[in-house]
């Protein structure tokens, strides 16, 4: 059986970052199942779609969320030895400032990792921006949106107020989930 071939280069892809992809498959979700159509269909159809340009986005948002959670789990060991060196640095530096310990090669992984990721949460960025710019025309695209609006909730959730009680967490998330849902039934009628 041939190997799975990355669709801009056509290159075999790496095991590695394929089964690392995989897993991270599970955030492609109802968003890419939606734009699959609109994908499928010849140009001047899938222009046609009232909220083609919302389904295009979702997808890229999609792509770029799954290679983004899939390098970073790729950079696990990276930011972990970057812990541990720095841990054991300041201890033997208590006072000395934190440049001098950039320079060395651990820091400089730390950061091209950072970099690297940086690609993929830009381009998600990007992505989301435009989404959050278009007024969906039909379910599908309510469902992109969703989509957005549920990851953004979870990136708030992280950040400012982790202690949110589950039931009030589950209570937005369950929305968001329901209108993905309505249209990925819509989808297959």
């Amino acid at each position: 059986m041939p190997k799975p071939t990355a669709a801009a280069n056509a290159t075999p892809m790496p095991a590695t970052t394929r089964r690392a992809f995989l897993k991270a498959g599970d955030a492609l979700g109802t968003v890419a199942a939606l734009a699959v159509p609109v994908a499928i269909l010849p140009k001047a159809e899938a222009a046609e779609h009232p909220d083609a340009d919302l389904l295009r986005l979702g997808a890229e948002f999609e792509r770029n969320d799954a290679l983004w959670k899939a390098e970073r789990e790729r950079n696990v060991s990276i930011y972990a030895k970057w812990e541990g060196e720095y841990g054991r640095w300041r201890a033997r530096n208590p006072t000395a400032p934190f440049d001098d310990f950039v320079s060395c090669p651990v820091s400089t992984a730390h950061d091209a990792a950072i970099d690297r990721e940086d690609v993929f949460l830009n381009a998600k960025d990007e992505a989301a921006e435009q989404i959050r710019e278009i007024s969906a025309k039909t379910l599908a695209g309510l469902a992109v949106k969703a989509r957005l609006a549920r990851d953004e909730f979870n990136s708030i959730l992280k950040i400012i107020r982790p202690t949110l009680d589950a039931r009030e967490r589950e209570g937005v998330l369950s929305l968001f989930r329901e209108v993905e849902r309505m249209a990925e039934e819509a989808a297959h009628v």
